[in-house]
């Protein structure tokens, strides 16, 4: 890469040419300067123009078939002819642009643990949810605990919530989702995934108390481009997805528009109910985005997401750990279990980029529907004990102002902002005691009822300032306050023989939270390919409200610290990747469902965990065309304090030395592609073959460690024919088949998903 000066008044013109290793032009090259919205594409000949202000610059180049790159640039009272080579991507590995400091910088450059999915390894790996995400990151554990889109817990070292807060906050294309069911459930037009593990509370603030999974979509472009994608599998599986980015106005008002459509047929059968295809899903989403560039410092962006779902045959549990391997995939309840769920997301930008500063306005309102409309199971059992529905609806808004330094090369790099949500939901929930129930209560059948609505409301300051104290020695210091006013108004009410009779009227409960969440990081570059960095970091989740419990009527925030040390490498002459990270992970303060007399259960902040762990990822290309992707993780947990009440001595007991749940001891992923080109044309016409061999180790299924799913390993594989514009692929997930319980504790077992193959077309233009 040569760059030459000529001489200019003023106006600031940057020209190139992108050519390859043998000096052949690459056509169509995508350059993007990084945090401003100016950008272009190359010619057919690989020239290319860009006029930009003075000032210091990021250039993103990217183009099918070759490595990415990121090229930092000088503007003053000179023009620049830059020329640039790309490598092609079987022989260098691409850097990677993430978002994680809510703004644009390297992967490699940046001292934080991060997992950075582009659209490249997001379809290698077939991820379609966030149930897909585990070990793809160090220390990332997902349990999807219910057999149902809406069901899914996100674990990173060790930490995870069973409450609505979640102890892992979820992003999408910058738009905080407050609970874990307001999240996308199916990934559609995604560019990429990125996982940021320990607190992130300085930037994130609420409930990023281990980490942050941010999901940036595709935007629409000046360019006019499309994909279809077909596929077909066992248990009835069909998926079919279409985008298109086109520009309404040319270098102007850009549209980008798709949707999805989704189904799988019964894996699960229900004797009870005489019903071989007792479960099966069904789910539909679409999105819209637009950007308008007004002038060449302000852009505007609108994105609006819905989707809907309905499962049948949610939560298909049973009463025993043996019953579910005895007689997998089936369930034993007396009601279908179906669970209908809406979401819809819309979210405005504003954002102005100056030769200094920039600064965003992003406001956003989420709608959430959920209800199971014919009643879901709750004892397991071909009995008629227990049984119940709920509905929810909720709505948020939040607006969130940030101003930041325009280059993240600068000196000295700052973001300061501000926060702001509102949030009302109102929900039913029913618990019917059914007709085999008097047994217990002579007064069976009946319903209890259990009407709430909660009135929340938050606001939060922050800022991050990161200072260069030499040229390879950089100090950044972060800091946030929030504060937040929870209010839930509830009654409940009996039913029985087609009377209602209120219980209790309308009781309001209010508390104020507040959190200051630090953080402090020293970074230092040991070579232009390598970093070495510490840092400390605080986390926090908000406290809530007990339903039912007047004694224990709300509960406390948690709160996190995390210590870590970490080295980031490209070696190689970038074909080999290696970032290797050692944390100590505190938990504070735990919200775990408890008792205090076996009697009465409610939340209580009981737990003390201290997590200390070792993370490593590798990705190399050891010969042309072989790439190697290796995640690691190990952690040693244990509480320091755990009073729980326990079953067989009839007394609170303080498990003290217990192991976190749901946190494998070891966990890794490895992911071998192969790729056979079978031309040198332009169409690049390749042959690919993947494996992946998951291992998760031993972890607990209880707080009491009374029982543990053993340690178990599922083999992938995934293999086609790619080109230009076409891909054609088989596939299978579990392809060992094996049996291991995806959720299990007390009196309610499900097993992970069985094996699943299928075929996938993906058409591009």
């Amino acid at each position: 890469m040569s760059i030459i000066a000529c001489s200019i008044i003023q106006a600031q013109s940057l020209t190139g040419k992108v050519t390859d290793i043998d000096g052949q032009p690459v056509a169509f090259v995508n350059i993007k300067v990084l945090n401003n919205p100016a950008g272009t594409v190359a010619d057919v000949n690989g020239h290319f123009s860009l006029s930009l202000k003075d000032g210091n610059y990021q250039l993103q180049f990217s183009a099918v078939g070759y490595a990415t790159i990121v090229q930092a640039i000088t503007l003053s009272t000179f023009p620049l002819k830059l020329d640039v080579t790309l490598i092609n991507q079987a022989q260098a590995l691409s850097e990677m642009v993430i978002t994680a400091n809510k703004m644009e910088t390297d992967l490699q450059k940046t001292p934080m643990s991060i997992t950075s999915l582009d659209a490249r390894k997001i379809d290698d790996y077939r991820v379609w949810s966030l149930s897909d995400l585990t070990a793809l990151a160090p220390s990332a554990f997902t349990i999807e605990h219910g057999n149902s889109t809406g069901s899914t817990f996100l674990n990173i070292r060790g930490a995870l919530g069973f409450t609505n807060e979640q102890a892992v906050a979820t992003y999408v294309d910058g738009v905080y989702q407050f609970d874990f069911f307001s999240a996308p459930f199916n990934f559609n037009n995604i560019e990429r995934i990125e996982i940021l593990r320990g607190p992130q509370g300085t930037l994130y603030g609420r409930n990023a108390y281990s980490g942050v999974v941010n999901i940036v979509t595709k935007k629409a472009t000046n360019q006019t481009s499309g994909q279809v994608s077909l596929n077909f599998g066992n248990y009835g599986l069909q998926r079919y997805n279409v985008s298109l980015s086109l520009p309404a106005i040319n270098n102007k008002l850009f549209v980008g528009l798709g949707g999805q459509l989704s189904k799988r047929g019964a894996v699960y059968e229900n004797p009870t109910l005489n019903d071989k295809n007792f479960d099966g899903r069904r789910s539909i989403n679409g999105f819209l985005n637009l950007k308008y560039l007004l002038t060449d410092s302000w852009l505007l962006g609108l994105t609006v997401r819905s989707e809907d779902n309905k499962d049948a045959g949610s939560f298909p549990w049973v009463a025993f750990r043996d019953v579910a391997f005895n007689e997998p995939y089936k369930a034993f309840g007396n009601f279908p279990n179906t669970e209908k769920i809406s979401n819809t997301n819309a979210a405005f930008t504003a954002q102005h980029f100056g030769q200094k500063i920039n600064f965003i306005s992003q406001t956003s309102a989420i709608q959430y529907n959920g209800s199971y409309p014919d009643r879901f199971d709750f004892d397991f059992t071909e009995a008629r004990f227990f049984s119940g529905d709920n509905t929810t609806d909720q709505k948020q808004f939040t607006q969130e102002f940030r101003v930041s330094s325009a280059s993240a090369t600068e000196k000295l790099r700052w973001t300061i902002g501000s926060f702001l949500f509102l949030e009302k939901t109102s929900s039913t929930g029913k618990t019917y005691f059914d007709e085999d129930y008097v047994i217990f209560d002579p007064a069976a059948p009946y319903t209890s009822i259990i009407n709430g609505k909660r009135n929340n409301r938050g606001v939060a300051l922050f800022g991050q300032v990161t200072y260069a104290v030499t040229d390879k020695l950089d100090l950044t210091l972060g800091a946030r306050w929030d504060r937040e006013h929870k209010e839930r108004t509830e009654n409940s009410a009996f039913e029985q023989g087609g009377i209602t009779i209120p219980l209790t009227d309308d009781t309001t409960f209010v508390r104020n939270f507040s959190a200051f969440t630090p953080k402090a990081i020293l970074s230092y570059e040991v070579s232009e390919n390598a970093i070495v960095f510490a840092s400390y970091a605080k986390g926090f989740r908000v406290g809530g409200f007990n339903i039912n419990s007047r004694e224990y009527s709300s509960y406390n925030p948690e709160k996190s610290d995390n210590y870590e040390i970490g080295l980031k490498n490209n070696l190689w002459d970038k074909k080999l990747r290696i970032n290797l990270t050692a944390f100590y992970f505190q938990q504070k303060d735990q919200q775990i469902t408890t008792s205090k007399d076996g009697i009465n259960f409610a939340v209580l902040n009981v737990g003390d965990m201290n997590n200390l762990g070792l993370e490593a990822e590798v990705t190399a290309l050891p010969v042309r065309n072989l790439q190697i992707d290796w995640t690691a993780s190990t952690s040693n947990s244990n509480y320091a304090r755990l009073p729980l009440f326990d079953a067989l001595t009839l007394t609170v007991k303080d498990f003290k030395g217990n192991q976190a749940i749901y946190n494998p001891k070891l966990q890794s992923m490895l992911a071998v592609q192969y790729n056979i080109p079978l031309s040198n044309s332009k169409r690049n016409l390749a042959i690919f073959v993947r494996g992946e061999y998951r291992y998760t180790g031993e972890y607990q299924l209880n707080f009491e460690n009374s029982e543990a799913q053993k340690a178990y390993s599922i083999v992938n594989a995934r293999a086609g024919v790619t080109c230009k514009n076409i891909d054609i692929a088989v596939w299978g997930r579990n392809l060992n088949d094996a049996r291991y319980l995806g959720w299990g504790t007390f009196a309610s077992y499900m097993l992970g998903a069985p094996r699943m193959m299928g075929v996938t077309l993906t058409g591009r233009f």
